[in-house]
């Protein structure tokens, strides 16, 4: 598939860019992945802007990591941390695989890692086609109170977050590809095997956790 698969990073509170890059870059060492500043890199981790992006190189392509600046904005979920690739990699396991492999096993290792190390409130990929993707209105956070209306491929979950949607006690028999338990209690959910290949309202994992309904 054509196009860039991007992953979001959402918090309720200070995003602390120092403690982010440093924890991005135990994740690059963890992943045995090479890095480099695309452009010239900041003096110091407190100099980090909007425009910075780390390139982690990975068989003979890339993730952009991008930082957020502190948004101090009250009642809102903000992103503080975007990664990047491209979507013609990601792809789907064999028919009997029941994990990824290769550059899509990174990919999604990266996020859990992240998510594990950051522990956001909120992670989402969107779909790479924008003709396809849901509305930013429908999966992004928005001012007021954070409410989603359709399921990415890919997301993450804070406690905090799964309490606040009335998820807890449904949330482990979702009708998802993967329901994942982090370490830290957030749950990561991949909705297809295959990478967007159903990013419909009316997949059962929508109508489960969205609309109450029975497995």
């Amino acid at each position: 598939m054509e196009g860039v698969a991007q992953a979001g990073f959402y918090t309720w509170g200070p995003n602390g860019v120092e403690h982010v890059f440093d924890e991005v870059l135990s994740v690059a060492d963890h992943a045995e992945l090479a890095y480099s500043w695309d452009g010239d890199e900041p003096a110091t981790a407190t100099d980090i802007g909007l425009g910075d992006v780390l390139l982690l190189h990975a068989d003979g392509t890339e993730f952009r990591i991008r930082f957020e600046p502190d948004d101090e904005t009250e009642r809102r979920l903000k992103r503080f941390l975007g990664l990047s690739t491209s979507a013609r990699y990601l792809t789907g396991t064999d028919e009997h695989g029941d994990q990824y492999e290769g550059y899509t096993a990174t990919f999604v290792d990266l996020i859990r890692w992240l998510s594990i190390a950051l522990e956001p409130d909120y992670v989402s990929v969107r779909h790479p086609v924008k003709d396809v993707r849901p509305s930013p209105l429908e999966i992004m956070p928005t001012e007021g109170e954070f409410e989603i209306e359709r399921l990415p491929w890919l997301s993450v979950y804070s406690p905090s977050l799964i309490d606040q949607f009335g998820w807890t006690d449904r949330i482990s028999a979702s009708p998802a590809w993967t329901v994942e338990e982090l370490d830290t209690g957030a749950v990561l959910l991949i909705k297809t095997q295959e990478p967007w290949a159903d990013v419909s309202r009316d997949h059962p994992l929508d109508k489960h956790l969205l609309d109450g309904d029975d497995v």
